[in-house]
């Protein structure tokens, strides 16, 4: 007799299966978890509409510097994050949940500006040429971010976190998904870079 356990023993072996299998199902969330970071270029427009004078303030100059400014490139970073949740739950209602993350680097705006007073096309190209090198730069920053973040994201994602509902687990989800990413966005490079060419 003592060698059969009571139905009450099996119930309890089967609950103990299922949470072994659950508990189990949840560690294996962090393999399972997909984080993509891209960098989505985009075109740069050229602006010549504006005069030196206009260049220079827009440069920050400081009143009194005798250099002029004849082109800026000007580009604003973007980020765009969207998040899902990847959920387990088992029969007794119990979820644990990590996020799938994923992230787009970009530029809500570029523009070259170029003054107007560069008439002669051979200086307006070397002003061009000057400023297309802070435009590869730019892209070559977000690009690098892009597969930093990655492995960053990757590497903090940390293990599955348990909830009490799927309302709740969403919005944990969410909420674990932007501390995540905060430093990208503390860690971002805005503003615009000017570069400035001394008159002759």
């Amino acid at each position: 007799q003592g060698r059969y356990p009571h139905c009450g023993d099996r119930r309890s072996l089967a609950g103990g299966a299922h949470a072994d299998d659950f508990a189990e199902r949840c560690a294996q969330l962090p393999q399972q978890v997909k984080i993509a970071v891209v960098f989505h270029d985009r075109e740069v427009t050229t602006d010549t509409s504006r005069n030196v004078q206009e260049l220079n303030r827009m440069s920050g100059k400081p009143p009194g510097d005798y250099h002029n400014v004849y082109g800026i490139t000007h580009a604003k970073p973007s980020f765009r994050m969207q998040v899902a949740p990847r959920m387990v739950a088992d029969d007794a209602g119990r979820i644990c949940a990590m996020p799938d993350i994923a992230i787009e680097l970009g530029f809500s705006e570029f523009v070259v500006y170029l003054a107007k007073e560069l008439i002669d096309p051979c200086h307006q190209d070397i002003i061009r040429q000057h400023e297309q090198d802070h435009v590869n730069t730019w892209k070559s920053q977000l690009r690098a971010s892009a597969q930093l973040l990655t492995t960053v994201l990757r590497r903090d994602i940390g293990e599955a976190r348990y909830y009490a509902s799927r309302e709740e687990a969403e919005a944990g989800v969410r909420a674990r998904a932007a501390e995540l990413a905060a430093p990208a966005g503390r860690h971002r490079v805005c503003g615009h870079a000017a570069s400035r060419l001394a008159p002759d």
